[in-house]
């Protein structure tokens, strides 16, 4: 008998991600992020998809780009505490749909957000960074890749 050591195989940082039920709780909290910043009687519509854009973006990449570990499991990590969220999504195996589905998503709220701010050029310039922030890291030629060594070790 082992003591200390996890008899799951499966990742727990990446079981829930694949059931439809999160895709409906992450689109429903996205729209409830929407609703908190757009309800303040001062705040623009464009105010409001940019800060729920920037919120979200930024959000994202720090839940699934710069954390590393896996805050599910017990004590013994193993591959999973230099791996970040994103990258033990699936066991690293690319295209998958909860990928496409992490992926499609913040394209389609950023150009929702272009959209409802009339595509002004000045919500584009303040949205395109967090935008890229996000969406770079995901694509398969960054898997395991860590720029200017930050999150090495």
């Amino acid at each position: 008998m082992q003591v200390g050591t996890t008899t799951v195989e499966s990742n727990p940082n990446a079981n829930y991600l694949e059931s439809r039920y999160f895709w409906v709780a992450y689109t429903a909290s996205v729209c409830f992020l929407h609703l908190i910043c757009s309800c303040f009687p001062f705040i623009s519509v464009s105010a409001g998809w940019l800060c729920t854009l920037n919120v979200h973006n930024i959000g994202n990449f720090l839940v699934l780009h710069y954390l590393r570990g896996s805050p599910f499991g017990g004590g013994d990590q193993g591959e999973a505490r230099l791996l970040t969220h994103w990258e033990q999504i699936n066991h690293g195996k690319q295209w998958t749909n909860t990928r496409k589905f992490l992926i499609i998503f913040p394209v389609v709220l950023f150009i929702l957000c272009q959209h409802y701010c009339n595509y002004d050029f000045e919500v584009l310039l303040l949205s395109t960074p967090s935008f890229l922030l996000q969406f770079i890291p995901k694509q398969p030629f960054m898997h395991a890749k860590r720029l200017f060594g930050i999150n090495q070790y």
